[in-house]
């Protein structure tokens, strides 16, 4: 028969087990449901002591404390109903907290992404190589307002938040926003300011470097994605200012005097009749492609971009003087 005394144990051990048994729930899996956790504590109607719960160790690699440093700060302004069921007529906290996270309804917690991430050598990560690991504060064990040192550490695949990351393809269009681009960087034969004569070949020509015609390279990242973006030029179309254009697929050859009179081997015109005015006005329309590649495997290309350049160049006729 038992007295009243080990009855009161006995009760009390069963408490702090069943207190025990959403934590190890926590620790189980791993894109577990908290939630149904969190739901275990409200349905069994036991009251958490007051204080900080921190320290939750998590599941594979014994998990860190969701920490971070300093105080809560200011919210957001917007109130949730967090902890309410366990804390009646609580009007709640904030929906976000700064240093805490942002309120999870399904979870029952606050939950932000760890940023810097441990190491992928931290046992936390449990041998993952992919997802990322995310502090959680949850009502459940915190019965006052949460601050980042409040809760636990652990992996998960996706965003608990249902936070999806951008695409591959809009990181290529973030990596192509970050490039300079630039339209050709004219040389030509004759050199503008100078003058040419109808009949005679005109040289044409970009210098080259990574912004004139490529191939120029930048990467953007998120959330453990990253995509690299590579720019270069197909081809100049140059509309000659006589009503003809041509498109060179080449940069050009520069000018040398040892040419002499030979029509350019890549990116000429010549001219047939004396311009109105003196001169031509020439435009070059650089055409850019842009291919991307991803660290999923993901690749794909962008629409082509244009720049523009211009130069003018004075044509004359040979006078003969007799």
């Amino acid at each position: 028969m038992l007295t009243r005394k080990t009855a009161a144990v006995i009760s009390a051990l069963a408490g702090i087990i069943y207190l025990l048994l959403p934590s190890q729930a926590w620790a189980d899996g791993g894109d577990t449901d908290v939630g149904s956790c969190n739901s275990a504590w409200i349905c069994a109607g036991v009251e958490v002591p007051g204080g900080n719960g921190g320290g939750n160790g998590g599941g594979g690699g014994g998990g860190h404390n969701g920490g971070g440093g300093g105080g809560g700060g200011k919210g957001d302004g917007k109130t949730c109903e967090t902890g309410a069921k366990e804390r009646p007529g609580s009007p709640g906290w904030e929906c976000y907290i700064p240093g805490v996270g942002t309120w999870s309804e399904s979870y029952g917690c606050y939950i932000r992404k760890l940023d810097p991430q441990p190491p992928k050598s931290d046992p936390i990560w449990e041998g993952h190589t992919t997802g990322a690991i995310y502090a959680f504060a949850c009502m459940s064990q915190i019965h006052a307002r949460p601050t980042p040192t409040d809760g636990f550490a652990r992996w998960s695949e996706t965003d608990p938040l249902g936070q999806t990351g951008p695409s591959a393809a809009e990181l290529a269009q973030r990596a192509l926003s970050m490039m300079r681009l630039d339209g050709a960087k004219i040389g030509s034969a004759p050199p503008a300011g100078s003058k040419g004569l109808i009949g005679m070949p005109v040289w044409l020509w970009t210098e080259q470097t990574p912004n004139t015609w490529g191939p120029l390279s930048t990467t953007a990242s998120a959330g453990g994605l990253s995509v690299t973006a590579t720019a270069r030029v197909k081809s100049i179309t140059w509309a000659m200012g006589d009503g003809t254009s041509v498109t060179c697929t080449k940069p050009g050859t520069p000018y040398e005097k040892s040419y002499g009179k030979q029509e350019s081997p890549d990116c000429g015109h010549t001219y047939t009749k004396v311009p109105d005015g003196g001169s031509y006005k020439i435009t070059a329309t650089s055409t850019w492609v842009i291919d991307w590649t991803a660290t999923n495997g993901e690749t794909g290309t962008l629409p082509n971009e244009t720049r523009t350049a211009g130069t003018a160049i004075n044509i004359g006729e040979l006078q003969v003087v007799n």
